[in-house]
């Protein structure tokens, strides 16, 4: 007895550690079971002498059965304290504890789902995608389009940070994006969205051409460094910039990659103009959803001359061309054919599948 007190107490020192929704959740769930096994006993003791093959886990059963008024009528009572002492005040006080705690369930369910609408729900997803800021729905719904085209990214969650949204819109719901509500410069909010648990993080320019707008995305892409160097986990970072001249600023942020949109139209247009046709080109090649794309990754081809990666390649069936080689940060397009590929090097390549890239590789180590 003083073992099943002192058991009942450290279930409530529990309970106390918890949220109020939680508190009171389990103390339901605790009176529902304390109630439950209360009645069978009582229920046993009434009607044993009456039933004598009744046991204690039949009058549980009944207990059960009776205040979740399912009446399966197996077991069911004979005597009169049965009847109309035991069973009334199980049924009556059974159906008041279980619509509560289901009228509670559904309470919390529904505060859940509007709290995840409304961005201050933690997210308990690996392995997603990050997106820090909000320049406009359509231009979310371009990017995460364009990542769910990728293979590798077909099943990803996407999550968008920003304190620009009340409440996520339908068109991003549909893609079923998950939003958390705060300013990304706030780390606290970054925890928020697992950045620890994350496969990258995209940071678009909310503003273009605006200063504070790169200066925002400097300060987010800094906050993820020293994330990364006090957790000991690299995070993929590509920033999006919204002036060109601030690119050594982004820069100064160590993160992963970054491009500016400032100035691009102007020297797509002109080269449009000397070639008609070369726009349609492009948007091809930046696109996941046709035709082939570029690719950039590190090789194990060592000591290999491009001449003899050229060679294989055009034994094989699939369609492949090297564009390029990254040297020490260095890109270098076209490289010459007797160029040697050493230890840290990275391909540029056009391929419609990477894979079929692995193949060579592989068939030219063997």
């Amino acid at each position: 007895m003083l073992f099943s007190l002192k058991r009942i107490q450290e279930f409530f020192l529990q309970i106390q550690q918890h949220g109020p929704l939680e508190k009171k959740m389990l103390k339901t769930v605790f009176l529902v079971v304390f109630l439950n096994l209360m009645f069978g006993v009582l229920f046993f003791m009434a009607e044993r002498q009456a039933q004598p093959d009744l046991t204690l886990t039949d009058s549980i059963w009944w207990a059960v059965v009776t205040m979740t008024t399912v009446g399966y009528g197996d077991v069911s009572a004979v005597t009169p304290v049965g009847r109309f002492v035991i069973s009334y005040l199980c049924m009556f006080l059974g159906i008041g504890l279980i619509g509560y705690l289901i009228g509670f369930l559904a309470e919390h369910i529904l505060r859940n789902m509007s709290k995840t609408r409304r961005g201050l729900v933690k997210i308990m997803d690996k392995d997603h995608l990050i997106i820090c800021t909000f320049p406009g729905e359509n231009k979310i719904i371009e990017v995460v389009k364009e990542l769910k085209a990728a293979p590798q990214y077909k099943d990803c969650a996407i999550v968008l940070i920003t304190d620009e949204l009340e409440e996520l819109p339908e068109n991003l719901k549909n893609l079923k994006i998950q939003f958390v509500k705060g300013v990304p410069t706030d780390e606290d909010i970054l925890f928020k969205a697992n950045i620890l648990g994350c496969q990258g993080v995209i940071i678009l320019a909310d503003q273009t051409n605006s200063q504070s707008s790169d200066e925002r995305s400097f300060a987010i892409g800094m906050i993820i460094e020293l994330i990364e160097k006090k957790h000991q986990k690299h995070i993929k970072t590509i920033v999006e910039v919204a002036s060109r001249k601030n690119l050594k600023l982004i820069q100064r942020s160590e993160v992963d990659g970054l491009i500016s949109n400032d100035g691009i139209t102007s020297r797509m247009l002109v080269q449009e103009f000397l070639y008609p046709g070369i726009h349609d080109i492009f948007q091809q090649l930046l696109s996941n959803f046709k035709g082939s794309q570029f690719y950039i990754f590190p090789t194990r081809l060592i000591g290999r001359k491009v001449i003899d990666l050229q060679t294989e390649i055009l034994r094989h069936p699939a369609n492949i061309q090297i564009i390029g080689i990254i040297k020490e940060q260095e890109k270098i397009l076209n490289p010459p054919r007797s160029m040697q590929i050493e230890e840290g090097d990275q391909l540029i390549l056009l391929a419609e599948n990477l894979a079929d890239f692995n193949q060579i590789e592989e068939s030219l180590l063997d």
